[in-house]
């Protein structure tokens, strides 16, 4: 996938969620409830060493094929209230860009005003960045070939959705018992890029485990996936 996206035509900032490293753990100290009990803190410790060491090997493939990313740590800039995110400091971010940098985020354990603590999902903090920074598009990379009517890998009967606009009709998301994802899965993922075409900002979820697939959508092609937009053209 970093070689694939080496080949962008278009400036670009990487957001990766936690996978086998964040999601267990976050979920054994119960930290999307927020801060209930003193032993979750070797769950906040816990979980971002995790991603910290997860974020390291993403950012290290990448300037292996030759993309000058940097980390940053949403963590350290990010502040949400009830799971959502109230501020953030991204000049940093914006500077990085200016100098031709590839910045790196990643789902993180945050300070949550209300909660204590919180996850703050990969998911909505690449639809909060697209829209602050005003992206030209937002691509979500997933292993299925975009969103199907129902979960493909429970079963056959299901239908491919080219695209999705503000006037869909909620789906029957059914979660894959297999792996563990405290975001929300592939049903989150709808609903945070549908608040992403309410701004104007056309999203896209594809298969990255296809060959070829990501290079060309970040190279400007679209409808390898299921778009996401405010309605149709």
């Amino acid at each position: 996938m970093a070689k694939e996206l080496s080949q962008s035509r278009y400036p670009l900032v990487i957001v990766h969620g936690g996978g086998s490293f964040g999601h267990p753990l976050a979920a054994k100290y119960e930290l999307v409830k927020g801060f209930k009990r003193k032993e979750q803190r070797t769950g906040i410790t816990l979980t971002r060493l995790a991603m910290n060491r997860l974020n390291t090997e993403v950012v290290y493939s990448l300037y292996s094929k030759g993309i000058s990313a940097v980390s940053i740590q949403p963590s350290a800039c990010a502040v949400v209230e009830d799971g959502k995110i109230i501020s953030m400091e991204i000049k940093p971010l914006k500077k990085m860009l200016s100098l031709g940098l590839t910045p790196v985020l990643y789902g993180d354990v945050v300070p949550d005003l209300k909660r204590g603590v919180g996850i703050l999902s990969g998911d909505r903090l690449a639809t909060y960045l697209a829209r602050e920074l005003k992206a030209r598009r937002a691509i979500f990379a997933v292993d299925v070939d975009g969103v199907f009517t129902s979960n493909p890998k429970i079963t056959k009967k299901v239908e491919l959705l080219r695209e999705i606009t503000l006037s869909w009709k909620k789906l029957s998301f059914r979660p894959n018992s297999r792996i563990k994802d405290v975001t929300g899965g592939m049903k989150n993922k709808v609903e945070e890029l549908l608040e992403l075409a309410r701004a104007g900002i056309e999203s896209e979820i594809a298969n990255a485990l296809k060959p070829g697939v990501i290079e060309r959508l970040v190279r400007g092609e679209r409808g390898l996936g299921t778009i996401i937009r405010k309605g149709k053209t």
